[in-house]
């Protein structure tokens, strides 16, 4: 599964145990019919899926209320998890035409707004996401709600341990600052910015030999090797991939570093926050949303030496403890999120269950 998958999953689950549910996914059997979209370039998976889904008409039931994290199909309530699809390629691109080669690129437009305008209401999962889908359609502004997304309580909280036992656990570096990257794909989530920011950081009076940062996800570093050595912060920074425990790296790190290019909410910074990790994240994050000074610091996107200075200024004069960090999400469960989720389905079955 990939990210959109599990939350689809998830939230699935929890319907499941108070309503009928039935998941409608590319490959399964549905009506006696496998439904199609597993095969082919994505273009022809969406397009396929999208008619597919609408032949069936599932939203005329009564007692039907359809739940889409996928643009293409009508629905009555769509989450907008990745944005604005031609502000994505916008920002993927920046100014070349290349994407005009790809036939995605034009078809997702087309099947995001027929998605956004049938249905019933948006949800957007931070008030960034809110505003570029307002501006982008602003016709539908009256229905886009936010929900901000949720975390498991149970995984992600404050270290019990201390932090250099914990350390000495993942083989990291027991003593100093340690930074730390949680994110796939490093250009998009701004490897070479926390690359800069590091060096910056050893610069400074006792931190020159106490200062690291640890990368955690999946994507290729090779890029950044030559900054790396330009800078000589190469032995002080460890690649380590993807992992299946990153509460254990939020809760050893001192610093959560995500310059983002941009997300519309990301959940790993959410998960830092609540195991008590800090967090330095771009204005382009929509989980920006969810810090105060006493939790984290805001790039407002330029990296220039005085913003970095700021950063700097922000790390060594950070005083909040950890359990405060973490007291500062509390609300954002996936229990709090659920409920709105629930509220919502609620109020449009009885909207059909009214109708005429």
């Amino acid at each position: 599964f990939g990210g959109a998958e599990r939350v689809a999953e998830r939230i699935a689950r929890r319907f499941e145990a108070l309503y009928p549910t039935t998941r409608l996914w590319a490959g399964e059997t549905y009506r006696g019919r496998a439904i199609p979209g597993r095969r082919g370039p994505p273009w022809w998976r969406s397009l396929r899926f999208t008619r597919h889904l609408d032949r069936l008409n599932l939203r005329s039931g009564r007692d039907n209320v359809v739940f889409s994290l996928e643009y293409g199909p009508d629905c009555d309530v769509y989450r907008a998890g990745d944005g604005v699809h031609k502000l994505n390629v916008r920002r993927r691109f920046r100014g070349s035409r290349r994407w005009m080669l790809n036939p995605w690129h034009w078809l997702a437009p087309r099947l995001e707004r027929k998605c956004l305008e049938s249905a019933r209401v948006i949800i957007a999962n931070s008030n960034l996401t809110k505003s570029l889908v307002g501006r982008t359609y602003p016709h539908l502004v009256g229905k886009i709600v936010t929900i901000y997304n949720g975390f498991d309580p149970a995984v992600f909280h404050a270290a019990e341990p201390t932090k250099a036992a914990l350390r000495e656990e993942l083989g990291l570096p027991a003593a100093g600052t340690l930074l730390l990257l949680s994110g796939s794909g490093f250009v998009r989530k701004g490897l070479h910015h926390c690359v800069e920011l590091l060096a910056r950081l050893r610069r400074e009076p006792g931190y020159h030999e106490d200062a690291y940062l640890v990368v955690i996800g999946k994507g290729d570093a090779k890029p950044f090797q030559e900054k790396m050595k330009a800078l000589n912060v190469v032995d002080c920074i460890r690649v380590i991939g993807a992992v299946d425990n990153p509460q254990a790296y939020y809760q050893a790190a001192d610093f959560m570093v995500l310059p983002t290019r941009h997300d519309p909410f990301s959940n790993a910074c959410l998960e830092a926050l609540a195991c008590g990790c800090p967090v330095l994240t771009s204005a382009e994050n929509g989980a920006a949303e969810i810090m105060t000074p006493d939790t984290g610091f805001v790039f407002e996107g330029r990296y220039d030496d005085a913003e970095l200075a700021a950063a700097v200024a922000f790390i060594r004069t950070f005083k909040t403890p950890p359990r405060a960090v973490a007291d500062s999400v509390v609300h954002l469960t996936a229990d709090a999120e659920f409920a709105q989720y629930l509220d919502l389905v609620t109020a449009i079955h009885r909207q059909k269950q009214a109708a005429p």
